[in-house]
């Protein structure tokens, strides 16, 4: 068995777990979209949409930890619904310490 065989497993040709929509396609991509636009509106000082995006991503973060948590379970490797668990929670509290943080900044 070589090293190239042996990545290829029965997972391979499953379809796409429920986990793998909303981690990425629910979690991963919105949560930088928003982010990105957020550090757009600080370079541009527009604080009015800032605190909105700030808004909107402590929302999001409160609803995409108890969905990837839910979906966990759908990984085909539970080694993945582990990780994805983690990472996301590991995200969530990065976003909530980031807007703390620039929130105190806007403040001074």
């Amino acid at each position: 068995m070589t090293a190239v065989s042996s990545m290829h497993t029965s997972d391979d040709k499953l379809p796409p777990s429920r986990l793998w929509r909303v981690f990425w396609l629910q979690g991963v991509i919105p949560s930088n979209l928003l982010w990105a636009a957020a550090l757009w509106a600080l370079d541009q000082g527009r604080t009015p949409l800032l605190l909105g995006l700030f808004a909107v991503l402590l929302l999001y973060t409160g609803w995409i930890i108890p969905a990837v948590w839910r979906a966990a379970p759908s990984a085909h490797n539970p080694n993945y619904g582990m990780a994805a668990r983690g990472l996301t929670v590991a995200w969530g509290v990065n976003t909530v310490l980031v807007v703390f943080f620039l929130l105190l900044q806007l403040a001074s």
